[in-house]
Formats: C-alpha cells, structure tokens, sequence
C-alpha cells in the first residue's frame, strides 16, 4: 500500500509518516504545494494535512489528479466544510481527526475521530492498523463531531487563552511561589494550549462555525455570576454552586474500594505485615483491608507511627491517608515522604459512605451525635436536616468513643459499616455524608520503589527548584512537550537553605516511561534534586 502525506512536512504530518513507516507502509510526503502528479496517481491513499482554511481547496486540486479508487483523508480538527468538499469529489474519501498532538511517543489509547463519507475498503484497512497499534477510534460525522469541538476545543482554548491574557494584563505572579493546587493545575493547562502554534489556535478559533454559540453561552454564565456577585446574593449564588456541585457529582460509583491499576484485572495484594491508622473499623482499616488479610494488619496510632514503622522495619508497608477529593492534600504524607525517604508502591481510592450508627430504634430518640469533627464536617448538613435538636459532640476518635459510650441512651455515631460490625452497633441510616462524590486516597508506602511487581497509571515526583522568574512554566513545558499530563501539583515550604521552595507533582504516565524518563533529564538543568518517588 502506498501512502502520500500532503502537509507531510509539517509536525503532524511528519508524525504520521514515521507511524505509517512503522507499520511497514510505504509512506511519501510534500508541502502543500507541489506535490507531482505522478506522486498522487501512484498513491493508495492520499492524506491531507494542512492548515483548516486551505484544506478544501487542497482536496478540491487533489480530486483532479489522483485515480478514481484513490482514498483521501483529511485530518482537519474541523469538518464541516471540509466533508463537504470531500463529498463533491466522490472520491472513496474520510475525515480522521487525530485527538493528541505531534509528541507522543505511543499511540497506544490514544483517541481518533473517523468520519466516513464515502467508504472504501482501505478506510477499514487504516482502522485495523490504528486499532491494532492500540489507539480508540469514535465514527462520528462531522455535524458531531464539530459540536464536541466547539465545546472541547474552542471553549476551552478560550477559556485559557482569556485566563492568559488577563493574568498577564494584572502582572500576577506565575512563578508558582505564591499559588494554590487548583491554580498550578490551571496554569498546567493553559500553558499546554498556548505553547500549540498560534496559527493552529486561530485556524480552530475562526473555522468552527458551532463555536460562537458556545461561547456566548459561557460568557452568559459569566455575567450572571458577575451579577449575583455584584449583588452579593449570596442564597442565590450558593443554590446555582450547589445544583453545579450535584450534577457533577451524580454519577454512581460501582465500586466502594478502587485500586489503581494498569490493567482491570489486575489488583494489588501485599505480603507481609503492613501498618495503618488504627484503630480497627477506621476507614484506613477499610482500605487495608482491600490489599491483605487482617491478620496482616498492625494498627498505628498516628501518620507518622507508620512511616516510622516501614521505616525502622516493623512492617513491610504501609497504608497512608494521602488526598481527600473534599478537604485536599494530607501535607504530613508528603512531608514524611521525603523526611524518612519512603517509597510509594500504588494507591487505593477508597469510598467514603458515613453512616448513623446507634442501637436506638428511630432518629427521634437520638439526643446526641459524638464523632470525630471531620466525620461530623462531613455530614454537617445532614445532621441539621434530621437531627437539628441533638447535641453535637466531638471525639479524638469515633471508634473508641463508639466502645466508650454505645450503651448509653440516646446516643448515636457517624462511621463506617466496618466499624458497626466490629462494635457490635446497628446501622440506624445509610450514607448520611453530604457530599456523595467523598473519596479517600491512600499510599502504599515501602522502603522500596520496586517492593511489589505492579506498574502503576501515575508517578509521583519530588521537584525542587531555584526561585526565578518563568521557572514554573518552563518545568511544565517540559512535561507538555512530552505529552505527559499532569493531574497533581502541590507546592511545599523548604526546610533548607539550598533551594527557595520545592513541589510534588503527580504525572499520568508510568514511573517506566520512555517519555518521564526523557523528561526527568532535561529538567535537571531546573531542579537541583528531582526524586522519583513511586507510583500512585
């Protein structure tokens, strides 16, 4: 099979030249002009990659040289107006959208668009190639496709290209000294999108005919907060947050304990003794419980018992409370990961139902509610809603108050179901949280990155850095030049002289690839000490 690349020469273009080749075809390329006649009439297929703009009248100027069963494929990420020209050739012909940029080094889950307008055997043949090479293809036409654009691509190019432009007007400082996760996160992306070419940007921009509607849908939903801010209306403004919070947050979970994993078939499991924080019927027992037997289990009284623990060899490894999808990063996990130079080896996202436990009968004959205040946090709303007359009171701990007090008359407990169990205490309601979307992140932490065989999605990294202007960025474009997407940043306070200040930075990418290995040797020209930490 022979392949011509028009736009061959460009980054995306010479990106499916070298897949192509890989896939044993015989692949030539030009420029958007000058490709021979005898070039095309010799081609299989013929793709086009060009700018959006001028890719119809190259489709148009191809039609009339190539052979009647020759296949073209555009690769515009708009195509409304190029199917269309597509169709009036009535040529074999398709749309393919690639969804990644040109610096990925697999194509493996990566996601392609097929839009068929005139289908040929050799669409079939292309999709088996990139399926076989482990990318996932969506059909789609173009109407739809360009409707999913106009809200993937343009509204959130907008969007950060509107953030860019104001932080820059306001001279804000971008160096990430003084930040918080969500904003680094923020500032990740934004700078992924604006390091794309400018001519890109703009083709997208000014090409989808969808787009305007969406974006003048956005800024509506701007002014109208604009306006209740104004207004400072805070019932209104508060209700419009909370029905936003529960439409995102309505997806059911299928699984109270999900372990992070390279495979859905594959799943953690420990040997050997392993530390959590105790006592038994804790959430941290939940988790553990999800990876060894309990008879593996030793209960610790604080965070820093179980690093200790591991670190002295008391336990083989430890399960840590390291994120809370509500109330953030545990910043002691982080500290002592460095402190004690402690690995992690996968993580377990954990559920987190509470639960009314009491051996009352009914909510009437509860006067009081005794838990630990982040339990009681938890539920605040619930229990003004059902129990508004109870005496709220506070713990050290909800298990051992449970042991302490769940004979008394009238009083009443939020845990777990785990807990309830081992107490021996009924259940009086179910999921009492008030935010259903709770869950818990935990470490598994060891004094070796390779104690158990298990490579996990995530890596977590170690970066420390010399405060400069754009040094951020330029640790981020790093990452973005690789493809690698990051879906953690956490910036901690240094205890040393030697550096300003230093981050932890979760990365989508196995601690093995290619890719983070590439990129952790160009950033050591920023980071006097980078440390790889483990996956997660």
């Amino acid at each position: 099979m022979k392949v011509h690349i028009i736009g061959g020469t460009g980054q995306m273009g010479n990106w499916l030249k070298n897949f192509l080749e890989s896939q044993k075809l015989s692949v030539s390329i030009s420029g958007s002009k000058g490709v021979e006649d005898k070039t095309l009439k010799n081609s299989d297929i013929v793709f086009v990659s060009v700018p959006i703009s001028k890719a119809p009248d190259v489709i148009k100027d191809t039609s009339k040289r190539v052979n009647n069963s020759t296949l073209l494929v555009d690769l515009s990420s708009v195509q409304t107006e190029v199917a269309k020209a597509l169709r009036e050739t009535n040529l074999p012909s398709c749309c393919l959208h690639l969804l990644f940029g040109p610096t990925i080094t697999s194509i493996q889950n990566q996601k392609i668009i097929l839009n068929r307008i005139k289908n040929h055997r050799l669409i079939g043949e292309i999709k088996n190639i990139l399926e076989d090479a482990g990318a996932v293809i969506f059909d789609m036409n173009e109407v739809e496709h360009d409707k999913y654009m106009a809200h993937i691509q343009n509204l959130t190019h907008f969007m950060n290209i509107s953030l860019a432009k104001t932080l820059l007007e306001n001279k804000v400082e971008l160096s990430g000294k003084i930040s918080t996760p969500p904003f680094l996160a923020q500032l990740s992306a934004l700078s992924r999108i604006i390091s794309q070419p400018s001519t890109l940007l703009t083709e997208i921009q000014l090409n989808n005919s969808l787009a305007i509607k969406v974006l003048n849908q956005y800024i509506e939903n701007q002014k109208e907060i604009i306006e209740l801010i104004k207004l400072k209306n805070v019932e209104t403004l508060k209700k419009e947050l909370e029905k936003i919070h529960q439409k995102l947050d309505s997806t059911p979970k299928e699984k109270q304990v999900r372990q992070t994993k390279n495979t859905e078939d594959k799943k953690i499991r420990l040997n050997g003794k392993v530390g959590y924080l105790g006592p038994k019927g804790t959430f941290s027992h939940q988790a553990a419980l999800g990876v060894v037997q309990d008879n593996q289990l030793t209960a610790c009284d604080s965070i820093y018992q179980i690093f200790e623990a591991v670190s002295t060899g008391r336990v083989d490894f430890g399960i840590v409370p390291a994120e809370n999808s509500t109330e953030g990063t545990i910043r002691e996990t982080l500290d002592y990961l460095i402190d004690l130079d402690l690995k992690t080896n996968g993580s377990i996202d954990l559920d987190i139902h509470q639960n009314l436990l009491s051996n009352e009968q009914k909510l009437d004959d509860i006067t009081s509610v005794i838990s630990h205040p982040q339990a009681l946090a938890q539920c605040r709303q619930w229990l003004g809603n059902n129990l508004p007359n109870a005496k709220i009171q506070t713990a050290a701990s909800t298990v051992s108050s449970i042991t302490e007090n769940k004979d008394k008359k009238g009083v009443a407990f939020i845990g777990s179901k785990l807990a309830a169990s081992l107490n021996d205490i009924k259940v009086l309601k179910e999921n009492i949280e008030d935010n259903k979307n709770n869950i818990t992140k935990f470490y598994i932490i060891s004094d070796d990155i390779e104690r158990i065989n298990f490579d996990t999605k995530k890596t977590l990294l170690f970066l420390t850095v010399f405060n400069r202007v754009g040094i951020l960025r330029d640790i981020l474009n790093v990452f973005a030049s690789s493809n690698i997407n990051l879906s953690k940043i956490e910036s901690r306070p240094s205890r040393e002289k030697v550096w300003d200040y230093h981050f932890f930075i979760e990365v989508e990418v196995s601690k093995n690839d290619e890719r983070l290995i590439q990129s952790l040797n160009i950033l050591k020209q920023y980071c006097p000490v980078i440390k790889t930490i483990g996956g997660v």
